[in-house]
């Protein structure tokens, strides 16, 4: 007997609430693309998460400390050495960087080439392009310095305490005046960091956000954009982020937040995130950004919980997530070479970022969703079929790759053992997905995890319901 089958809502992010009974939504390893054509077969797709491609493997037990594209040449510590990496995955020793702590990189324009300035905190080196030469900074008036950027060819950082941020003489990131420093003025809040954004030097206190604008003054370089204070601080160090010209942070509230027109700070994170991320080590959160194929994502990386996305595009979040992880394994992302690449937190290793790769570097790239409540006013349902229509690309696909499919009818506290189709049973049948008799409910959830070599989209869902 054929079954009459019925749209079932499966597009969707991450929203897992506390009070399961509200929320069970999740989105690991899937991007929600909403349809822009109202023609569309669906309301969205989940679009598989592009995998990992090994590119080069600097080796140690340790994640690279910091890396920086230097006008197409892609600069990176890793251990106590400054590699110069070359498109073909080769890699040039330029200089040793002492430390163990992470460090921050930011270039200015010489005659010639360019200075890259390596800030570790302590201590403070300089790669110079043109003139092949490695040195540390060694002007009395340099006083250490992180959180490294640059504007109007001025090198910029953070004093080691967070007592004032500081500037390079011009064009010259090698020497330094005492008294081009400058201090928050709105709060007496320290300095967790600074970045550069529409020329203006943002620098992110625990309690506030002060803007900063070369005037030209002699006496004063820089001033304070008065009226421009935002009254919500930043959770860490590393913990802002700047994308599609806007900036992004994890506030000391742990709120995300993004700047609306520079002067007001706009929650963007949702309630499920901020209680998922709740007692968290925020101190030590890492925001970074890519942006592919229309997609603008803000990823923090919680060492002690999850890696969180963002996609400005969609209004959405999702997670990543390796196999054996609670977190992703990439915990930086850099735009060079016409890609996208990421470090491992774990290792010396630099990834591609690469959409037809399915796997991370060899290990499983496992994506799940987990659906909205299904319920029909606590009327008891039959639900005789569900059926997803994927695209699972172009063979071959392996004997491992496969569908699984589980429930639960008691708000997530217990599930059903999984159901499991492997994909290559489907190759025949228009890359349909059906599972059956699957009892009934008076409210649901349903959890599908896919493994698979090739790709793994969920275009749409059906289901047989009475």
């Amino acid at each position: 007997m054929s079954l009459t089958l019925s749209p079932l809502d499966i597009f969707g992010g991450s929203y897992t609430d506390d009070t399961k009974a509200f929320d069970l939504q999740d989105c690991v390893n899937y991007i929600p693309e909403p349809a822009e054509d109202p023609k569309a077969r669906a309301k969205g797709v989940l679009r598989g998460a592009p995998g990992l491609k090994l590119f080069k493997a600097l080796g140690g037990s340790f994640g690279s400390r910091g890396w920086h594209n230097c006008e197409g040449t892609l600069f990176v510590v890793n251990g106590t050495t400054l590699y110069e990496i070359q498109p073909d995955s080769s890699a040039i020793a330029r200089g040793t960087v002492t430390g163990t702590g992470p460090v921050d990189m930011e270039h200015n324009q010489i005659a010639g080439g360019n200075e890259l300035a390596i800030f570790t905190g302590s201590d403070g080196f300089v790669w110079n392009t043109y003139a092949k030469t490695f040195v540390q900074i060694t002007d009395d008036a340099f006083p250490g310095g992180f959180s490294a950027g640059y504007i109007d060819s001025y090198i910029c950082a953070v004093e080691p305490l967070g007592r004032y941020w500081f500037t390079s003489d011009l064009a010259n990131a090698t020497s330094y005046d005492g008294t081009n420093r400058y201090s928050a003025e709105s709060a007496p809040d320290a300095i967790l960091g600074l970045l550069v954004s529409h020329s203006q030097v943002w620098v992110f206190g625990s309690r506030t956000i002060e803007q900063f604008q070369d005037t030209g003054a002699n006496d004063i370089t820089f001033q304070t954009n008065k009226g421009s204070v935002i009254e919500k601080g930043a959770a860490g160090r590393y913990c802002f982020a700047r994308m599609d010209n806007t900036i992004y942070w994890l506030g000391n509230d742990g709120i995300v937040y993004s700047a609306a027109g520079g002067t007001a700070a706009v929650r963007v994170s949702t309630h499920a995130v901020e209680q998922d991320i709740d007692g968290r080590d925020l101190a030590n959160v890492k925001a970074f950004v890519w942006i592919d194929r229309g997609h603008s994502v803000l990823y923090l990386d919680f060492p002690d919980g999850h890696t969180w996305g963002f996609d400005a595009s969609a209004g959405l979040w999702h997670r990543r997530q390796s196999h054996g992880l609670t977190r992703w394994r990439v915990n930086d992302i850099i735009a060079w070479n016409g890609g996208w690449y990421g470090t491992d937190f774990a290792n010396g290793n630099i990834y591609k970022i690469d959409w037809d790769e399915y796997t991370e570097n060899g290990e499983p790239l496992v994506a799940m969703r987990r659906t909205s409540y299904l319920s029909s006013n606590q009327n008891r349902v039959k639900n005789s079929a569900v059926e997803l229509v994927m695209d699972t690309g172009h063979g071959p696909v392996d004997g491992e790759s496969c569908v699984n499919l589980r429930y639960s009818d008691d708000n997530g506290y217990t599930w059903s053992n999984y159901r499991q189709i492997l994909l290559n049973d489907i190759s025949n049948r228009g890359f349909r997905v059906r599972f059956t008799r699957l009892g009934s409910f008076y409210q649901r959830v349903y959890e599908i995890m896919v493994s698979s070599n090739v790709k793994k989209d969920i275009v749409s869902a059906s289901g047989s319901f009475e």
